[in-house]
């Protein structure tokens, strides 16, 4: 299992190398299921929570 904050098309812009972001989505997105979660930053949520 792989957990990434990017979008698999967005790793080329992370990773400021096309020949290394190439060869990792290769090898983990090929034959992958994609699960992407959508809903609110619960970090900046929690965080407004606290904070009061």
């Amino acid at each position: 299992m792989v957990a990434s904050q990017f979008d698999p098309q967005d790793w080329y812009k992370a990773l400021h190398n096309a020949v290394v972001a190439v060869s990792i989505l290769n090898r983990i997105v090929l034959g992958a299921e994609l699960v992407q979660l959508d809903g609110p930053n619960m970090r900046r949520y929690l965080a407004d929570t606290t904070m009061g």
